[in-house]
C-alpha cells in the first residue's frame, strides 16, 4: 500500500470510529494572585501558553506533517483553560458572551506567517511597542496587547519544539531506516518552523499546520483560505530544483490534508455534547453569535450531530490573482485530486471560477461532482463576487484576492473580522399572519399589525410585511453596534490577531477594530418558502379571489388539519420558485431588491462606524432546525417541516429541472448578495455518465456562471445508494452529502435527516 492508502485506511478504520479525546476540561491558569492581577488579554495569552505546553502531542504512523489539534467543534463545543475572573464572566454574560465566545471564521494571513516566521511577527510587534513607549502618554492597553501577542507567539514556538523533541525520541526507537530518516527530518523542520521563515514545501506545510493547531487549540475555528496560492512558490521551487519529485509532493499534500480529518467522528454513538457551556448552547440574546445556534440545534434528536464534524475549515482554490490574471497552477490540481482521493469532509473544498479559468479545471470539478456524493467542490463566480466586493468599498486588488470562511461566506483573507445575522423572512411572514406571535412558541415576538383580513390589496399587505422586515433590520444592526465592543473584553484573540492586518499596527484585537475590514452581512433566510407563500397570497387571495385571507391564516394556524384540500390548492394552483416561472420569480426579485434598498437606507441613516454591511441568502446546514421553529406556511409546508436550503427552491417544488432552477435564481440581480447565496442542487449520477454527461455538467456550471449565479453546489448520488446506506452503513462510510454549508458523512446523520436527504435527491434539490 502507498503511504496515502495507509493513512486513509487509518483515518476511516481507526480515527473516525473511535471516541474522541477532549483535553482542557476543568483546567485553569488562575493559580496565583500574581496571575489574577494580569490584564485579561494577558491571561488569555497565558492560557494559550498553558495549552501549547500541556495538550497531548502525538506523531502517528506514516505521517509527514505532524501536530494534534485540540479542535473546537461548532456542533459539540470545546474546552479551554479558565482565565477569566468571576466579575469578568458576569460582565461578559450581560452581553451574551463567555470566555469561550470566540467567533472564528477569520482566515489569517498564512503567507505572512510563512515568509516572516514567528520571529518576523515578533519583531514587528516589538517595533510597535517601542514606538508606543516613546509617546508622551503610552496606552497601557496597547502595551498589554502587544505583550499578549508575544506570549502567544512564544507558546507556538514551544509547541513546535515539543514536536521536534518527540520526533527525535521516536527516531531513536525506530528500527525501520526509512521511517527513522523521516522522523529526523520532521524533527529538523519543527526545530526551524514556524519560528523561522519556511524555505521548502515541506517546511511551509508544517509551519502552517503547527500554527493552525495552535489556533484551533485556542478556540479559534479558522479556515485555511487560498492554499494553492500561498503554498505554490515553495512547491514550484522544490519541483523545479529537483528537491522533491511529484510523487513526494503528493505524499506531502496527502499527509497534510489527512491531518484535518483526525477529529472527524462517523459514529453518532460517540458524539459527546457535554462539552458545550451556556454560550455554546445559544443561551443569551446577542444576535452576533450565530455559532451559538449550532450546538443548541444539535441537541435536538431530529438534528443531533449535523454540525458535530464542523470545524469551520474551508479551503478555496483557483480564481484570479490580485492583478487579475488566472491563478490556477499545478498545486491547484494536486490539492483537488488528493482531497478527492481521501474522500474527506475536512477541509470543505471550494473552487473559484471565471472566464480565464482553464477548461481542465471545469472538467475536473464537474467530474468529481457527478461521480461522488461529496457535494464539493462548491463553485464560486469570480465576476459577480468581485463586483459585489468593490461595490461594498473593497479595493479591486484585495477584492480579487477574496476567500471564504468556514462555510462559504465571502471575505478578504487575513484582513477581515467577520460576523452575520439572519433576516428570517418566512418567520416574519408568520408574524404578520399571526399578529406578531409565534405559532410554535405561542408568544408575542413582533409587533401586532392587526387582523390580516383588513388588508384590501396585496400591495397593502406586502407593505406591512416589509415594514416588519424593516423593523427587524434595525434591531439587528442596533444589537450589533451595542455588543460589538464587548467580545474582546472577555474573549480576545491575541494569537490570531498577529496574522490579521492591521492588528499589530493598531495594537488592537481583530474583534476590537483591529482588522482592516469588519464585514457584517445580513443573510436572508427561508427565502423560497416565503416567496412561494407570498405567491399563494397574491394570486389566490387578491387576484383570483378563490379564498380569503382569514381562510389562509386559519389553515396555517391549524397546520392544515381538516384542510388538506386547501393545502393541495396552495401547492398545485400557484407557480413555485425554481421552475422558470416569471410570476413567482418576479416576486423573488422584488423582495430581494426591496430588502437591499431597506438595508442601504437604514445603514445610511445609522452611524455604523467601520462596518461593511453586505447581503447574502443562507440557511447553512440548519434548514431542518430553522424549519422546526416555524409553523405551517401558505406555500403548503406543514408545521416544523424543513425550509429550503440557502438559495434553493422549496423541497419537492422544483419540477422544471436544473436549468429552470438556475434561470429562476438568477432572475434577481445577485451582485448585492455576493457574500453568498448558494444554489444547492442534487443530481442522479446515473444521468451524468460518459463523455456526453461530462460535457452537460460543464455546460450546466458555465451557464450558472454566465447567468450571474454566485455559488453552486452539486451533490452527485442516487436515491438507491442512500437507501442502501441506511440499510448497511458499514459499506457506505465514505458516502458524503452536501448540507448547505458543509458536507457530512451520510451514515453519521440521524434517521430524520437521512430521510430528508433522500427526499431531496429524489426531487433534485
Amino acid at each position: 500500500m502507498k503511504r496515502i492508502d495507509r493513512i486513509k485506511k487509518r483515518i476511516f478504520e481507526v480515527e473516525m470510529v473511535s471516541p474522541k479525546e477532549w483535553w482542557g476540561q476543568d483546567e485553569t491558569i488562575l493559580t496565583s494572585e500574581e496571575i489574577k492581577k494580569e490584564p485579561l488579554v494577558v491571561r488569555k495569552a497565558l492560557a494559550v501558553e498553558y495549552v501549547m505546553r500541556n495538550m497531548p502531542a502525538k506523531i502517528k504512523p506514516d505521517e509527514l506533517i505532524v501536530g494534534l489539534a485540540n479542535y473546537a467543534s461548532a456542533g459539540l463545543g470545546f474546552e479551554f483553560p479558565d482565565y477569566a475572573l468571576p466579575e469578568e464572566k458576569e460582565e461578559g454574560m450581560r452581553g451574551a458572551f463567555t470566555y469561550k465566545s470566540v467567533w472564528g471564521h477569520h482566515p489569517g494571513d498564512y503567507q505572512k506567517l510563512l515568509q516572516s516566521g514567528l520571529q518576523g511577527l515578533r519583531q514587528e510587534i516589538l517595533e510597535q511597542m517601542e514606538l508606543e513607549c516613546k509617546k508622551k502618554e503610552p496606552q497601557r492597553e496597547k502595551l498589554d496587547y502587544y505583550r499578549a501577542m508575544i506570549i502567544s507567539l512564544n507558546a507556538v514556538r514551544e509547541l513546535a519544539v515539543r514536536y521536534s523533541q518527540l520526533a527525535l525520541k521516536q527516531a531513536a526507537k525506530e528500527r525501520e531506516p526509512a521511517r527513522r530518516k523521516e522522523l529526523l527530518e520532521i524533527s529538523r523542520i519543527c526545530a526551524k518552523v514556524p519560528e523561522q521563515p519556511a524555505q521548502t514545501f515541506h517546511e511551509a506545510l508544517q509551519s502552517m499546520f503547527l500554527f493552525f493547531c495552535a489556533l484551533h487549540s485556542s478556540l479559534e475555528m479558522v479556515p485555511i483560505a487560498r492554499t494553492d496560492q500561498y503554498f505554490y512558490p515553495y512547491y514550484k521551487r522544490d519541483i523545479e530544483s529537483g528537491r522533491i519529485t511529484e510523487e513526494e509532493a503528493e505524499e506531502l499534500v496527502g499527509s497534510w490534508l489527512a491531518k484535518f480529518n483526525e477529529r472527524v467522528q462517523i459514529l453518532p454513538e460517540y458524539f459527546d455534547a457535554s462539552h458545550a457551556n451556556a454560550y455554546d448552547k445559544g443561551d443569551g440574546g446577542n444576535p452576533d453569535h450565530f455559532a451559538a445556534s449550532f450546538a443548541m440545534e444539535n441537541d435536538q434528536d431530529y438534528n443531533f450531530g449535523t454540525s458535530a464534524n464542523n470545524f469551520l475549515l474551508n479551503m478555496i482554490l483557483g480564481g484570479c490573482t490580485p492583478q487579475g490574471e488566472d491563478a490556477v497552477n499545478d498545486l491547484t490540481y494536486l490539492l483537488i485530486e488528493q482531497w478527492n482521493y481521501l474522500e474527506a469532509i475536512m477541509p470543505v473544498l471550494s473552487v473559484r471560477l471565471n472566464s480565464k479559468s482553464p477548461q481542465k479545471l471545469y472538467e475536473l470539478c464537474a467530474d468529481i461532482l457527478r461521480k461522488g456524493g461529496s457535494g464539493e467542490p462548491a463553485l464560486y463566480n469570480d465576476e459577480v463576487i468581485i463586483k459585489g466586493l468593490t461595490d461594498l468599498g473593497i479595493p479591486l486588488e484585495e477584492a480579487r484576492d477574496y476567500s471564504n470562511d468556514g462555510c462559504w461566506e465571502v471575505l478578504i483573507p487575513g484582513r477581515t473580522n467577520f460576523g452575520f445575522e439572519y433576516i428570517k423572512v418566512l418567520q416574519t411572514l408568520e408574524y404578520v399572519l399571526n399578529r406578531g406571535a409565534s405559532l410554535i412558541r405561542k408568544r408575542q415576538e413582533a409587533p401586532d399589525y392587526g387582523d390580516p383580513a383588513q388588508f384590501k390589496t396585496y400591495e397593502e399587505f406586502y407593505t406591512v410585511f416589509m415594514k416588519c422586515i424593516h423593523q427587524k433590520i434595525i434591531e439587528i444592526l442596533q444589537n450589533k453596534l451595542k455588543y460589538r465592543d464587548v467580545r474582546h473584553k472577555i474573549a480576545p484573540s491575541p494569537l490570531l490577531s498577529t496574522i490579521v492586518s492591521d492588528c499589530i499596527q493598531r495594537g488592537r484585537d481583530l474583534s476590537d477594530h483591529g482588522a482592516r475590514y469588519n464585514i457584517y452581512p445580513l443573510m436572508v433566510c427561508e427565502l423560497a418558502n416565503c416567496v412561494d407563500s407570498l405567491a399563494v397570497i397574491k394570486k389566490l387571495v387578491y387576484e383570483d379571489r378563490i379564498c380569503t385571507m382569514s381562510e389562509v391564516t386559519e389553515a396555517v394556524r391549524m397546520n392544515f388539519e381538516g384542510k388538506e384540500d386547501l393545502r393541495q390548492m396552495f401547492i398545485n394552483r400557484v407557480p413555485k420558485f425554481g421552475n422558470d416561472e416569471p410570476y413567482v420569480d418576479g416576486i423573488a426579485a422584488k423582495l430581494l431588491e426591496d430588502i437591499r434598498k431597506e438595508v442601504s437606507d437604514i445603514t445610511a441613516s445609522m452611524d455604523i462606524d467601520d462596518l461593511y454591511v453586505g447581503l447574502g441568502i443562507a440557511t447553512f446546514e440548519t434548514y431542518m432546525s430553522i424549519g422546526h421553529n416555524i409553523g405551517a406556511s401558505p406555500d403548503g409546508r406543514l408545521s416544523q417541516e424543513p425550509v429550503s436550503s440557502n438559495y434553493s427552491p422549496s423541497i419537492g417544488m422544483d419540477l422544471g429541472g436544473p436549468t429552470a432552477a438556475i434561470k429562476s435564481i438568477t432572475t434577481p440581480d445577485l451582485v448585492p448578495y455576493f457574500i453568498g447565496c448558494p444554489l444547492d442542487m442534487q443530481i442522479n449520477y446515473n444521468e451524468a455518465q460518459g463523455d456526453e454527461g461530462l460535457k452537460r455538467m460543464v455546460a450546466l456550471i458555465k451557464s450558472f456562471l454566465e447567468l450571474g449565479g454566485v455559488i453552486l453546489t452539486i451533490t452527485g448520488t442516487s436515491e438507491e445508494d442512500l437507501l442502501n446506506a441506511q440499510k448497511d452503513p458499514a459499506k457506505y462510510r465514505s458516502l458524503r452529502v452536501r448540507m448547505g454549508g458543509l458536507s457530512a458523512y451520510f451514515v453519521a446523520l440521524p434517521k430524520e435527516h437521512q430521510d430528508l436527504m433522500i427526499r431531496k435527491v429524489k426531487h433534485g434539490l
